[in-house]
C-alpha cells in the first residue's frame, strides 16, 4: 500500500463494537527501508516521520531526524490508547533530504521534503504474529509499523514511562557515560593501480545507539536511545546522558517475567556509528546488561588489581557485524563506562527543581491547560512518545516561575470589510462575538494563566489616523490592558474612535515592537524576571504584504536567542497557502513560528488552542536550556 498524495485507508466499514470494550495501551515504533538518494551519487537521505490519527492533521507528533541512513530506525516511539475490536488509523507522512546546488556556492544544503503518505489500521497490525506491517512508498522505501502491547510488573496496566510517575516499582533513571578507544576507522580500500590498499582518511564524527530487545523475531532489536556525535575523534567520550530504565525493558514482557532486579540484568545492545561524508556506517557493537554497566564503572577499595588490568575488566570489545548478521571476531574498538548508576526519578526530578531554584525563586503556578502541551502532546492527546533521555520539561519551568509575556496585535485592514455592516470580520452586536473576539479569547485565554502581571499590550494596524496609515498603534486607553477581557475591550474601543480601515497588511511594527519587549526580559537584572518569554499573537484576515520581510525577521530572532514565539491566527476565507508553507517547514527554516487559520477549528475551541500554542513549551525549553 502506499500513496504520494492520498492516504491508503483501506476499508471505512467498521462493526459495532460494545460500548465497554476492553482497552489497552500499545506503543508504536517506526523504521523504514529502501530510502532513495535524491541524487544517485549523493549522500543518503536524512529523514523523519509525522505521526497522527486523522489524514489531515498537519500538527502531528514528529520522530527524531535521522542523519544519512537508507534504512532508519527512529528511537522515539508513540503510546496510543486502543479499544479492542475498534478502527484506529495511524497516518505518517515520510520527509526525507533533498540536495539541492545554490548557483553561487558549490556546498549542497539538505531540505526535508514530502516523500510520501500512508496509513494502517492498528488492528492489522495486532491481527499479525510478528505485530509488524509494511506500507510501501511509491516514490521509494517501505516504512515498517511495529507495535507493542504495554505491561506493568504486577498486571496487566501498562509500564509507567514518565519520570513523573513514581508509584512504579520499576522506575528509575540511569545515567551513562561512555567512552571509546582505539576505533578502527583508517582502512579505506582502494584500487592498487591507482593507490595503496589502504589510505588515511579523516578522524570520524562518532555517535552511539542503545537497543533493546524486540518482541517480534522480525525485529529483534527496537533503538531506544541515539546519542548526539562526537566530532573528529577515535578516543571519543560522549556526553554524560539519562535514559528511563522501563524503556529499555521490552514492553511485551509477561507481568510475571518483570521485576526490579529483571530490569537491570535485562539484554541492551550497545552500537557504535561513524558519520561519513554520504552515509553512517557501524563500527562495532556488543551486547550487555545494565548490571553489568554499572559493575565495570566500580573499583574495589584496596585492590591490588594493576592499572592494565582494571582497565581490561572494564572494557567492553566492539566486533563487527558480518552480512549474514552474526557477530564478527574481529576487533574494532573498546569501549570504557566512565560512569553507569541508576537513580530514583523522583531525585533526578529534585535535582533539576534545585538547579532551577538556585537561579529562579518558585512560584508555585499550577501546571494545566498549556503544560498539557508538553513536549510529549499533539493535537490529539492519544499520540505521545516516551522521554528516554532526561531534560528539563515546560512544567519544571512553570514550576520555577515562568512568565509569559502576551502581546496582540490585531488585523484593521480594509479587507475585514466594514465593521458596522454585517457578515464582515470585525461585526459585532450584543451577546454575539466576531471570530477575532473568539481567537482572543480561545487562545489568549490559555496564555492569560501563565502571566504574573496579566497586563497585555494590545497593538492594531493597517489603519488610517488624521489621513496617516499607522502600521503599529496602540488599542484602547492604556499602554496595557489587565486580562483577556481587558484585552477585548481595548480592541472593541478601537471602533469607537474615528479609525479608517487602510492597508496594506505589513506585520513588520508590532514583531519588531514584541521583539523589543522580549530583548528587555531577556537582559533583566532582576533574578525574579529571569524566566520570563514572550508570545506575540497575531490576528489577521489576509494576505501579508511583507511576508518575506517578515520571514527574515523571525528566523533572526530566533539566531539572536530572544526569547519570542509568533503566533499567527488567519480570520477569514482568504489564501493563507503561503502562511501554511511556511509553517509546514521544518525548524530551523521555520524559527519561533505557528501559523493556524481560524475557520478549520472553529467549532473546536480547545483544539484550535492546541493546535495554535503546541510549539510554545518547546520553544520555551529551547530558549532556556540553551542558555
Amino acid at each position: 500500500m502506499s500513496n504520494n498524495t492520498d492516504y491508503d485507508d483501506g476499508d471505512d466499514s467498521d462493526e459495532e463494537v460494545a460500548a465497554a470494550a476492553p482497552t489497552a495501551k500499545v506503543r508504536l515504533y517506526l523504521r523504514a527501508t529502501g530510502l532513495h538518494r535524491s541524487i544517485i551519487t549523493g549522500p543518503q537521505p536524512d529523514s523523519r516521520c509525522r505521526v497522527s490519527l486523522h489524514p489531515d492533521d498537519i500538527s502531528g507528533e514528529e520522530t527524531e531526524i535521522v542523519s544519512k541512513s537508507c534504512n532508519p530506525r527512529y528511537t522515539k516511539s508513540f503510546l496510543l490508547e486502543y479499544e479492542y475490536g475498534t478502527q484506529l488509523f495511524i497516518y505518517v507522512d515520510m520527509y526525507v533530504s533533498q540536495f539541492s546546488r545554490t548557483k553561487n556556492s558549490s556546498s549542497s544544503s539538505p531540505d526535508l521534503v514530502l516523500l510520501g503518505k500512508v496509513g494502517v489500521d492498528v488492528r492489522d497490525i495486532l491481527g499479525t504474529k510478528s505485530q509488524q506491517k509494511a506500507r510501501i512508498l511509491k516514490k521509494g522505501g517501505t516504512i515498517y509499523f511495529y507495535i507493542e502491547q504495554e505491561f506493568s510488573s504486577n498486571n496487566n496496566t501498562a509500564i509507567p514511562r514518565s519520570i513523573n510517575d513514581l508509584s512504579s516499582k520499576n522506575s528509575g533513571i540511569l545515567t551513562l557515560r561512555l567512552r571509546a578507544r582505539s576505533l578502527v576507522y583508517t582502512h579505506s580500500k582502494l584500487p592498487t593501480k591507482f593507490a595503496p590498499s589502504t589510505i588515511l582518511t579523516g578522524k570520524p564524527d562518532t555517535y552511539f545507539e542503545l537497543s533493546r530487545p524486540a518482541y517480534s523475531a522480525s525485529t529483534p532489536w527496537i533503538v531506544v536511545y541515539r546519542s548526539p556525535p562526537v566530532t573528529e575523534s577515535i578516543t571519543p567520550m560522549w556526553d554524560e546522558t539519562m535514559i528511563d530504565l522501563n524503556s529499555l525493558c521490552s514492553t511485551t514482557t509477561k507481568p510475571s517475567a518483570a521485576s526490579s532486579e529483571d530490569l537491570r540484568s535485562y539484554p541492551i545492545l550497545i552500537s557504535i556509528y561513524k558519520l561519513k561524508k554520504k552515509k553512517c556506517k557501524e563500527i562495532g557493537s556488543f551486547e550487555t546488561t545494565v548490571q553489568s554497566l554499572i559493575e565495570s564503572c566500580r573499583t574495589e577499595e584496596g585492590s591490588e588489581q594493576d592499572d592494565d588490568e582494571q582497565q581490561q575488566s572494564s572494557s567492553f570489545i566492539l566486533r563487527p557485524k558480518e552480512k549474514n548478521g552474526k557477530q564478527s571476531s574481529e576487533v574494532t574498538g573498546e569501549i570504557t563506562v566512565v560512569s553507569a548508576f541508576i537513580q530514583r526519578p523522583d531525585e533526578v526530578r529534585q535535582r533539576s527543581q534545585r538547579i532551577l531554584s538556585d537561579v529562579y525563586a518558585s512560584s508555585g503556578a499550577s501546571i494545566n491547560d498549556l503544560s498539557d502541551i508538553s513536549l510529549n502532546s499533539s493535537l490529539y492527546s492519544s499520540v505521545s512518545g516516551p522521554q528516554t533521555a532526561m531534560k528539563l520539561k515546560f512544567s519544571d519551568y512553570v514550576d520555577a516561575g515562568l512568565d509569559i509575556d502576551l502581546c496582540v496585535a490585531i488585523d484593521f485592514t480594509s479587507s475585514n470589510g466594514d465593521p458596522r455592516v454585517p457578515g464582515t470580520l470585525h461585526y459585532s452586536r450584543d451577546g454575539m462575538t466576531n471570530d477575532y473576539e473568539d481567537a482572543l479569547q480561545f487562545i489568549g485565554g490559555k496564555v492569560e494563566k501563565y502571566s504574573k502581571s496579566k497586563e497585555f499590550p494590545v497593538w492594531g494596524f493597517g489603519a488610517k489616523f488624521d489621513s496617516q496609515v499607522r502600521h503599529i498603534f496602540q488599542c484602547g486607553h492604556a499602554p496595557t490592558a489587565t486580562g483577556i477581557q481587558g484585552v477585548l475591550d481595548a480592541y472593541r474601543s478601537v471602533f469607537e474612535s474615528d479609525v479608517i480601515m487602510s492597508g496594506p497588511t505589513v506585520l513588520l511594527s508590532v514583531l519588531q515592537k514584541a521583539a523589543a519587549r522580549a530583548k528587555a526580559n531577556k537582559v533583566h537584572k532582576d533574578s525574579s524576571e529571569q524566566l520570563k518569554y514572550s508570545v506575540i499573537l497575531i490576528l489577521t484576515d489576509g494576505v501579508v504584504n511583507d511576508l518575506q520581510s517578515t520571514r527574515e525577521f523571525v528566523l533572526k530572532c530566533q539566531r539572536l536567542r530572544l526569547p519570542l514565539s509568533v503566533i499567527v491566527v488567519g480570520i477569514g476565507r482568504a489564501d493563507f497557502t503561503e502562511m501554511n508553507q511556511w509553517n509546514e517547514q521544518q525548524s530551523d527554516l521555520r524559527g519561533c513560528f505557528t501559523f493556524v487559520e481560524f475557520r478549520a477549528l472553529q467549532f473546536d475551541p480547545e483544539a484550535l488552542s492546541r493546535k495554535a500554542l503546541e510549539r510554545v513549551p518547546r520553544d520555551v525549553v529551547d530558549h532556556f536550556s540553551g542558555r
